[in-house]
C-alpha cells in the first residue's frame, strides 16, 4: 500500500474533481439509506389503518430518494472515474517522458517487452485502483456507516447480531488478500515475459523462418502462456473462494435477524415495517461487503503494479545536466579533444575498453578511426554525445568539457549515425526530416541531405518518392538504403560535428566513395569523425587514428602510416589481397 502513496501528487492535482466525487458519494448514500424508511412506513400504515394516500405518499418519497441517489451516483462516476482516466493519461505521459531521460545502460539491461508490459498492463491495474478502487472503497465505507447507523436506530441488539460475522470476514480479507497480492505480482511478471518474447519473435520473424525454428519458438511461447494461464486460474479460484466466503457470511447474518426480529414482532417491541427496513438494510450491505473483496483485489493488483512502475520511475539517468552546465554558444566550431580518457562499461569496471586516450581534432578536419573488432572504436565515439561518460579524463568541445554543456545543446550540434540503423514506420521524408528544419526549409533540406547521402536517385525510383511509407524498421528498404537514410537524417540536422560509426558498411565501395566526396564538397567546415573498416575510404581523411586494445597504437595520414609499416600498413595490405582475390573469383 505504501507504493500507492506515490500517486499523491496526481490526487492533489485533481483534488477538486475528486472532492466533488466524494461529496456526491456521501449524498448518494444518504438518499439510498434513508429511502427504506418510507417502505417501512408504508407497511406499518397498511398494518393499521389502510390509507391509500399516505401509502402512495411514502412510495412517492421512496422513488424520489432512490432517483436522487441514482443521480448523485451518476455524478460520482462523472467525477471520480473521469479523474482516473485523466490521471492515467498523465501517468502514461510521465512514464514515457521518464523513459526518454534514461541512459543507454538502462536499455542495455531492460528488455523492450518488459517496458511495454509495465506501460500497459501495470498502468491499467493502477488506473483500476484510481477509478473503481477509490470509488467503491469510499462508497462501501459510507454505505456501511449510514446503514449501520440506521440499523442501530431500529434495534441495537439486532444490529449486533447482524454484524456478528464481521470479525471472521476481516480475517478472511487479511489472509486471502495477502495471497492475492503475491499471485498478482507473479502474473504481472509472467505477462511481461510473454510480451518480451512476443516482441522479440515478431521483430526477428525472418531469422526464425530462415533457421526453421518456428516449432521451437512456438513451444517457448506455449510454455510461457501455459504458466500465465495456470497462474490466472489459480488466482481466479482464490478469488472465487474469497467471494464465496463473503456471500456465505452475509447469508448467515440474515438468519438471526429474521429469527430474533420475528420474536420481537410477536412480543410487540418491533413492527413489521421495522423488520422490513432491517432486512432491506442487511441486503443493502450485501454489495458493499462483497465489493470489499473485489476492491481488495483491485488494491492488491494496483500495489503490485505500482511497485513495478516505481522501479522504472526510480531509475535515475546516469548522464544529466547539473548546476555546472551552461548554455552553449550557437557558433560552434567543432573542435574535439580527448585528454587522458579511460572508459569501461557499467558492471564491468575491471576491464577498461579505453585507456588514457588523448588526441585533438581540429574544426572542419576529417578524421578516421580504424582498428580490429573490439578495439574500442564505437566506445570512443559514444563518449562525444555523452551516451556514456568516461571514468577518468575529459572530452572537450571547442575547449570546453562536454559535461558542462547542456545535453540538448550538445546533441543539437552533433549528427550521429550509429552502427545499428533504425528507421521509423513513416514516410522517407519524415525519416530524413526527423525534427530538423522548419516547414519553409523542409523540402530543400530533405533533398540536399538525400543527394549528399547518394539516396536521391533511389528515392525517385519509388512510386511515391519522398512520401513512400516505410514498413516496420524499413523492411521495404535494402540495407544500404537504410544506412543512407540514416546518414541523410544526420545531414539534415546540419551538424557542426558528424560521426559515422561504420555507417557505410552496407554500400559498395563506389557508393561509399561518392558519399565521402559529397561530404568533403558540401560540408567543408563540418568536423567529420569516421569509423570504417575500408582503407579505400579512410585513406582520404586528413588523419587516421589506429586503435588497438583500447589504446592509440598509431596516428597520422595514410601515407605516413604506410611508411611506418606497422598495424595500419598490415590492414591495408590485407585488404588489397582480399580485393584481389575477390576480383579473381
Amino acid at each position: 500500500m505504501k507504493n500507492l502513496l506515490r500517486l499523491k501528487k496526481y490526487f492533489l492535482r485533481y483534488r477538486l474533481k475528486l472532492l466533488y466525487g466524494f461529496v456526491c458519494i456521501i449524498l448518494t448514500n444518504i438518499f439510498a439509506v434513508y429511502a427504506p424508511r418510507f417502505i417501512g412506513n408504508a407497511i406499518d400504515i397498511m398494518e393499521k389503518e389502510f390509507v391509500m394516500s399516505e401509502i402512495l405518499f411514502n412510495i412517492g418519497l421512496y422513488i424520489a430518494f432512490a432517483a436522487l441517489g441514482s443521480l448523485f451516483l451518476f455524478l460520482v462516476r462523472q467525477n471520480i472515474i473521469v479523474a482516473s482516466r485523466i490521471i492515467e493519461f498523465d501517468l502514461k505521459n510521465d512514464y514515457y517522458a521518464h523513459l526518454q531521460t534514461l541512459s543507454s545502460d538502462f536499455y542495455n539491461k531492460t528488455s523492450t517487452g518488459e517496458l511495454i508490459a509495465r506501460g500497459t498492463n501495470d498502468l491499467n491495474a493502477v488506473r483500476d485502483f484510481l477509478g473503481p478502487g477509490i470509488m467503491y472503497s469510499f462508497n462501501t465505507f459510507f454505505r456501511l456507516f449510514f446503514a449501520i447507523i440506521a440499523m442501530i436506530t431500529i434495534s441495537p441488539w439486532l444490529t449486533l447480531l447482524a454484524l456478528f460475522p464481521a470479525p471472521f470476514f476481516s480475517y478472511a480479507v487479511y489472509r486471502i488478500g495477502k495471497s492475492i497480492q503475491k499471485r498478482t505480482k507473479s502474473i504481472q511478471e509472467s505477462y511481461a515475459d510473454i510480451t518480451a518474447l512476443l516482441q522479440e519473435n515478431i521483430s526477428g520473424m525472418r531469422i526464425i523462418r530462415n533457421y526453421t525454428r518456428e516449432t521451437h519458438e512456438t513451444g517457448r511461447f506455449q510454455k510461457l502462456n501455459e504458466g500465465y494461464y495456470n497462474k490466472n486460474i489459480a488466482l481466479a479460484k482464490l478469488q472465487a473462494l474469497f467471494f464465496a466466503i463473503l456471500t456465505a457470511l452475509l447469508a448467515l447474518s440474515l438468519i438471526p435477524v429474521i429469527w430474533v426480529g420475528g420474536i420481537n414482532v410477536v412480543n410487540g417491541t418491533m413492527t413489521i415495517g421495522d423488520i422490513a427496513q432491517f432486512v432491506i438494510y442487511v441486503s443493502m450491505l450485501s454489495w458493499p461487503i462483497v465489493s470489499i473483496g473485489w476492491v481488495t483485489n483491485i488494491i492488491q493488483k494496483a500495489s503490485s503494479a505500482q511497485t513495478r512502475l516505481n522501479e522504472i520511475f526510480d531509475e535515475a539517468p546516469d548522464i544529466t545536466d547539473d548546476l555546472a552546465t551552461e548554455s552553449l554558444r550557437k557558433d560552434v566550431e567543432g573542435k574535439i579533444e580527448f585528454r587522458n580518457v579511460s572508459f569501461c562499461y557499467p558492471g564491468n569496471e575491471q576491464a577498461n575498453v579505453l585507456s588514457n586516450i588523448s588526441f585533438t581534432i581540429e574544426p572542419g578536419s576529417k578524421v578516421a578511426i580504424v582498428g580490429a573488432t573490439g578495439s574500442g572504436k564505437t566506445s570512443l565515439v559514444n563518449l562525444i554525445p555523452r551516451l556514456y561518460d568516461p571514468q577518468s579524463g575529459e572530452v572537450l568541445l571547442d575547449g570546453r568539457n562536454i559535461k558542462t554543456i547542456p545535453l540538448a545543446d550538445l546533441h543539437h550540434h552533433i549528427g550521429f549515425v550509429p552502427q545499428m540503423n533504425f528507421v521509423f514506420s513513416d514516410t522517407i521524408a519524415n525519416n530524413i526530416d526527423y525534427g530538423t528544419a522548419t516547414n519553409s526549409e523542409r523540402l530543400d533540406s530533405i533533398i540536399e541531405a538525400s543527394r549528399i547521402a547518394n539516396l536521391h536517385h533511389d528515392i525517385m525510383d519509388f512510386p511515391d518518392g519522398f512520401e513512400t511509407m516505410l514498413g516496420e524498421k524499413g523492411i521495404n528498404l535494402s540495407g544500404g538504403q537504410k544506412q543512407r537514410t540514416c546518414i541523410a537524417r544526420a545531414l539534415a540536422w546540419k551538424p557542426k560535428l558528424l560521426i559515422l560509426d561504420d555507417a557505410l558498411s552496407a554500400v559498395d565501395t563506389n557508393t561509399e566513395a561518392g558519399i565521402f566526396e559529397a561530404l568533403l564538397e558540401k560540408l567543408p567546415n563540418t568536423t567529420l569523425l569516421l569509423i570504417s573498416h575500408r582503407i579505400s575510404t579512410v585513406k582520404n581523411c586528413d588523419r587516421i587514428i589506429v586503435l588497438q586494445n583500447g589504446h592509440i597504437a598509431e596516428t597520422g595520414s595514410h601515407e605516413a602510416l604506410l611508411a611506418k609499416e606497422s598495424i595500419y600498413a598490415e590492414l591495408y595490405t590485407q585488404q588489397l589481397l582480399e580485393d584481389e582475390i575477390q576480383s579473381i573469383s
